[in-house]
């Protein structure tokens, strides 16, 4: 399994990590910049620190590598035109880092 890192990350102020993991096999997905304790919704492309899937290019959706399990659907938010990945609440798994 590679890890690739994130081209698009800038690093945020006040923010702590997560550890993004398959909810079914258990499987690394991607390490997260959160700011904030409200519930993971959405994983912003800029925020994401590193992960198994290469985000240097533009993926529709982020599968687990293990067992094909949908994580995570690209789209853009329109308050903010920003690029970003809206999770799926049953699929993935969060720790605090």
């Amino acid at each position: 399994m590679t890890i690739y890192p994130n081209p698009n990350r800038k690093k945020i102020r006040g923010s702590h990590v997560l550890v993004i993991s398959c909810a079914v096999c258990k499987g690394f997905i991607a390490h997260y910049q959160k700011v904030g304790e409200s519930n993971l919704v959405k994983m912003y492309n800029d925020r994401i620190i590193d992960g198994v899937v290469d985000f240097s290019q533009h993926h529709g959706a982020i599968f687990c590598p293990n067992c094909g399990e949908r994580i995570a659907t690209r789209y853009v938010t329109k308050m903010d035109k920003k690029e970003a990945y809206r999770l799926v609440p049953s699929a993935f798994n969060k720790k605090k880092v």
